[in-house]
């Protein structure tokens, strides 16, 4: 993993200064990695921490141009020196030729001839690129807490996107929670001079031409691009470590490594007796892996990369012998989203192909579960906010029209809840020190499997045709089933609850872990204006007999967090 900060001036009369250049080592000081490194000229600055050879080497040429890559970028027939040269070349060109690029990484590019910053994020936006611009500078990170720490960056709470986090777990779209932040969207390019900022897109998901072919064919061409994105990530290694759950993404990442020759050191964390535990058990034995299974760590939200992290630190991971790259891990993030249609099914479909958007947005919120805490804010903000969470979604739509309405929604998902899924284990990597290999979100895979029609994925019906084009033995086991899609098969051999059906034993609530943070949330001075100080009273006092609002005070204490940041300023973009 690497953490990557950099600082641009914007015109000559405003070049870098020894104290911009110390800002962005200071604001580094997050953690211990491998290496670190700066490189920089008089108008752009660099630096960064990694692990692992997560960061390229920086070229800066004779012209005073200066380019650097970081993360994993693919592309067939081509090695990291013939990758640079094609992003060095295209990314300040008008309409830049990167469609055959796949991974995730970030790019910055200076070109000293045109005095022109270009930032480069994936096609999915898998790694995280922050940017803020004023008047004069230009900075820039892949990590929101260097960004929190850089005194040039501007920090005014954006309640709008601070309100999306509570409700969706993400901000939507660019936004960040800080108003004058944003997040470069997926395939997106920021070009930056001294006289403007000018945003377009490299690749745009809406505008995949729709798959014309026949079933049949349609899976024997995705199973053939998965073991693409494995081989890719793989990298002829010869043994690699993949989390291993009880259900089938995961599985079928263990099954085409092993179809490829990897020996695969798998791990799970699930309450011990649960479908999660019992059935990664049996997968790893019918696919012939070394396993490990370790109980999550209390608390209403586990962190299972920092948990396998000091697991695979603390010596509780038997992987029988040496790793090639031990900081690695496959993850199946995204599958069950991208191609397993989780939470899709003909009636919020017909919803979208109807013209009943509105309803469509506010029937899945409902389908979600997902609720504005209301008395948590003061009563002037709630009104506001529950129309602006529905709105949010609106304004998305609008940004990825489809020839299938029900696809704009599909893609609502992948570039807001399914690419912000890492984005908050990248921030931490410093103290995790894990890196991801996700090829569920392989961007060859998902131009066809984002191509097909949407009702071939329902209820994961296209999936089980897609696992017959594998090795037997990863359907040899029962697997865990999303309630209301297509059954499994094969007999349960035990009684077992799954993850769905005791939603309770995966959140082991701990109420004294969320005594501080209330505190220092009702000690705040000057207090949150936005946040309603007698509903938290309300809360301690609950707390006393035993009652759980952790999930309440997670919210309060992130919107403290950000405003004490914000030194108590905030703003609705």
């Amino acid at each position: 993993m690497a953490i990557v900060v950099g600082t641009c001036a914007r015109n000559e009369s405003a070049a870098l200064r020894a104290h911009d250049r110390a800002e962005l080592r200071r604001a580094l000081q997050i953690g211990p990695m491998d290496t670190s490194g700066r490189v920089g000229t008089s108008r752009l600055e660099l630096a960064w921490i990694s692990l692992d050879g997560s960061v390229g080497s920086p070229v800066l040429d004779t012209t005073g141009s200066l380019s650097l890559l970081w993360g994993t970028l693919y592309r067939d027939g081509h090695g990291a020196e013939s990758n640079l040269a094609l992003l060095r070349g295209e990314a300040g060109r008008d309409a830049p030729r990167l469609q055959d690029i796949s991974g995730d990484f970030g790019f910055v590019h200076y070109d000293a001839a045109s005095n022109r910053l270009s930032l480069l994020t994936d096609k999915l936006g898998v790694r995280p690129l922050y940017v803020y611009c004023s008047a004069d500078r230009v900075w820039f990170s892949n990590s929101l807490r260097v960004m929190e720490r850089l005194p040039g960056v501007s920090k005014i709470m954006n309640l709008r996107a601070v309100g999306e986090m509570a409700f969706f777990g993400w901000p939507l779209g660019d936004r960040t929670p800080y108003v004058d932040v944003r997040v470069l969207r997926p395939g997106e390019r920021l070009r930056v001079d001294g006289d403007a900022v000018r945003a377009d897109y490299y690749w745009r998901w809406n505008t995949l031409p729709a798959w014309r072919g026949n079933r049949a064919d349609c899976v024997v061409d995705l199973a053939a691009r998965f073991r693409s994105a494995i081989r890719r990530r793989r990298d002829g290694e010869a043994r690699v470590f993949s989390l291993l759950s009880g259900g089938l993404d995961s599985r079928m990442i263990a099954t085409a490594l092993r179809e490829q020759g990897s020996e695969v050191v798998a791990c799970n964390f699930s309450p011990p007796g649960t479908q999660d535990q019992i059935y990664s058990s049996a997968a790893a034995r019918a696919l012939g892996c070394s396993y490990s299974s370790l109980p999550l760590v209390r608390g209403r939200t586990p962190n299972l990369y920092v948990q396998l992290s000091d697991a695979w630190r603390g010596g509780l991971i038997d992987s029988g012998g040496p790793i090639d790259r031990p900081h690695w891990v496959f993850v199946g993030v995204g599958g069950s989203t991208g191609f397993g249609a989780v939470f899709w099914d003909e009636r919020l479909i017909d919803h979208f192909r109807s013209g009943r958007t509105r309803e469509g947005v506010e029937f899945f919120i409902e389908r979600m579960g997902w609720r504005l805490i209301e008395r948590l804010y003061r009563r002037e903000y709630v009104a506001k906010l529950r129309e602006a969470m529905v709105e949010g979604v609106l304004e998305q739509l609008r940004e990825f029209p489809c020839e299938d309405p029900a696809r704009s929604f599909h893609l609502f998902e992948m570039m807001n809840d399914q690419r912000r899924h890492l984005h908050p284990h990248w921030d931490m990597a410093s103290v995790h020190g894990m890196q991801f290999h996700v090829p569920f979100f392989d961007a060859q895979f998902l131009e066809r499997m984002l191509s097909i029609p949407l009702d071939w994925t329902l209820y994961h019906d296209l999936y089980y045709e897609w696992m017959a084009q594998f090795d037997p033995a990863a359907r040899s086991v029962p697997w865990q089933v999303y309630p209301g899609h297509k059954p499994c098969p094969l007999p349960a051999p035990h009684s077992a609850p799954s993850q769905w059906d005791e939603s309770s034993v995966y959140e082991l609530s701990n109420r004294r872990a969320w005594t501080r943070p209330l505190k220092d949330v009702l000690t705040t001075r000057p207090f949150p204006k936005v946040l309603n100080r007698t509903y938290l009273r309300y809360v301690r006092l609950r707390r006393t007999f035993g009652a759980d609002y952790g999930y309440a005070v997670d919210v309060a204490r992130t919107l403290r967090d950000i405003w004490v940041r914000s030194e108590g300023r905030f703003d609705w973009r």
